[in-house]
């Protein structure tokens, strides 16, 4: 397991390696919070840029962190927060200014379906709580071993796999009651 003063430490320090262990340990929790802010609206590419955002702030901000208010969770969870919040702010503008662009190469019906089946799948995914949507996007979506989640979030290997096997059923279960995913 990390030691996260001596993370902190070498974060200010601004440590060669330092960027990365934070990116490697916080971006499960990191996406969680951003698309928990702004998931239901912004496309994949907005909410990995806000994720890069997040981090290069981080960076950029770190000798500012105060080791004895908080932790690199905490803040680094805030900065996802205001910097998705800011993102917002620019996707609605965008769509306003974009409303009337269309492009005969897509078709509209089978971007919306997609794009709505999609928003439904991290819906529920969040909708499975903490810190059962951070094993679930941490296994799923970027690949992390059950011993490194494990290890990361102080949980049990046992429980990681449980926690993984019923978010997996209640997925399945909410997919097949609101028919989704079986239009193609």
């Amino acid at each position: 397991m990390i030691n996260e003063i001596k993370l902190l430490h070498n974060l200010k320090s601004k440590k060669r390696n330092s960027l990365e262990d934070v990116i490697k340990l916080y971006t499960p929790y990191v996406s969680v919070v951003i698309y928990n802010t702004i998931g239901s609206i912004a496309l994949k590419e907005d909410v990995d840029e806000v994720i890069s955002d997040t981090f290069l702030q981080l960076w950029r901000n770190a000798d500012s962190i105060n080791e004895e208010k908080g932790c690199i969770r905490s803040y680094v969870g805030a900065i996802a927060r205001n910097t998705a919040k800011n993102k917002l702010r620019t996707i609605k503008v965008n769509e306003e200014l974009d409303e009337n662009i269309f492009c005969d190469s897509y078709n509209p019906q089978d971007i919306l379906l997609k794009n709505e089946d999609r928003i439904f799948l991290l819906d529920m995914i969040a909708a499975l709580g903490e810190p059962d949507s951070e094993i679930f996007l941490r296994y799923y979506y970027y690949n992390e071993k059950i011993k490194v989640i494990s290890d990361v979030m102080n949980i049990n290997i046992s429980t990681v796999k449980s926690k993984l096997s019923r978010g997996k059923e209640k997925l399945k279960n909410a997919i097949i009651q609101n028919g989704r995913f079986y239009n193609e």
